[in-house]
């Protein structure tokens, strides 16, 4: 598939028993700063969207800032989800390619110049059905994750379709989120597809 904004994850076969239960501890630090960046990212669309619709680009800043977001929270996501057990870094790159170093690698391509200026207006609407998809694969995604953590407390393993479902959340939840987040006009896909 070629859509510039990816996801992908190196998993480990076996996980500790007990991380099912005080694994989401140890990310705390993580979802705080992940919260500050939630809010300043949607405070930016409107403006992003403004700017894009008066000038057809996209400020470099503003999508390096939103790049680190997306990459930040889906490392986070996928330690939360122990899909691995290697603490997330305090590393925040605006670099639109992963600079490496954990499991999860996020690498979006912001389109900065010649933007459809009037999909930036009316993103939101044009992106529903994205927006429906992802929701609603986030609610599965949270049963799913749910359903392993216990078959892990017993196993210490993540069985392998349940593990595909969530990893492919990951891909389609990065895509919704460089659309969304206006980082390109091209339409994500409704799958988890690679």
């Amino acid at each position: 598939m070629d859509y510039p904004a990816s996801a992908s994850v190196e998993t480990t076969d076996r996980i500790a028993n007990w991380r099912p239960l005080v694994h989401w501890i140890m990310l705390i630090p993580h979802i705080v700063i992940n919260l500050v960046f939630i809010c300043v990212s949607w405070v930016l669309t409107i403006p992003t969207m403004l700017v894009i619709l008066f000038t057809g680009k996209l400020p470099a800043g503003i999508a390096g800032f939103q790049i680190m977001h997306i990459r930040h929270y889906q490392r986070m996501l996928a330690y939360l989800h122990l899909m691995h057990d290697q603490y997330p870094p305090f590393e925040f790159s605006m670099s639109s390619q992963d600079p490496g170093g954990t499991p999860m690698a996020v690498n979006v391509e912001a389109q900065l110049e010649n933007r459809n200026r009037l999909s930036a207006l009316f993103r939101m609407i044009i992106g529903l059905p994205q927006i429906v998809f992802v929701l609603v694969y986030s609610y599965s995604v949270i049963v799913v994750v749910t359903i392993a953590y216990i078959i892990i407390l017993f196993t210490g393993r993540w069985p392998a379709g349940m593990r595909n479902f969530v990893i492919g959340f990951y891909r389609a939840h990065t895509r919704y989120l460089a659309f969304i987040q206006l980082l390109n006009d091209k339409h994500p896909p409704l799958s988890g597809a690679a």
